[in-house]
């Protein structure tokens, strides 16, 4: 009898062991909570922006906040990622500084590994973010590219994302 109630008892702890740690696809989103500075280029120009990743709206969004180092800033953006277990993929919605008409398109995607690819459907032509995190998530890259007419890529913005010290990234979303 004693037995018994043992296994029930590693078995009670295992299955909350198991509730408690988070989906896989959490996990790679809380890669981005914590303080970054981004580098690269827009259109070919250089830009640097601090950002910082947060857990909003319960846990449910992963909202990464952009803001580039002018002052007053001449570009701010906010990226909202979450996982859809039902669909099994990721939402994309980016918003910025140019208002209603580019918040229109929400972007779905998958990953692979350590690579987000979100698509966002805009009626001018599609465009893709690839995310990839370095191995030890100090570290990312964001490549921004536009569909041209002709169903071909270009760079409209690249990035190299660099956790700031102090940075690092929190737990992942409640459950």
């Amino acid at each position: 009898m004693r037995s018994a109630a043992s296994l029930l008892a590693v078995g009670a702890l295992l299955v909350h062991a198991a509730a408690a740690e988070p989906p896989a696809d959490t996990r790679f989103l809380a890669q981005l909570a914590g303080r970054w500075q981004m580098a690269g280029s827009v259109l070919g120009k250089p830009v640097r922006y601090e950002a910082s990743g947060r857990w909003v709206l319960n846990g449910a969004w992963l909202e990464l906040s952009m803001s580039d180092l002018a002052r007053p800033p001449q570009y701010e953006a906010q990226l909202y990622l979450s996982y859809d277990g039902k669909a099994r993929d990721y939402i994309g919605h980016w918003l910025d500084r140019f208002g209603a008409a580019g918040a229109r398109v929400v972007a779905t995607g998958q990953r692979h590994g350590r690579t987000l690819v979100l698509m966002f459907p805009y009626a001018e032509g599609a465009f893709r973010d690839t995310l990839t995190l370095a191995g030890d998530s100090g570290s990312a890259t964001l490549l921004i590219e536009a569909e041209k007419a002709d169903g071909s890529w270009s760079t409209f913005a690249s990035y190299r994302m660099q956790r700031l010290p102090g940075g690092a990234h929190a737990p992942a979303a409640p459950q």
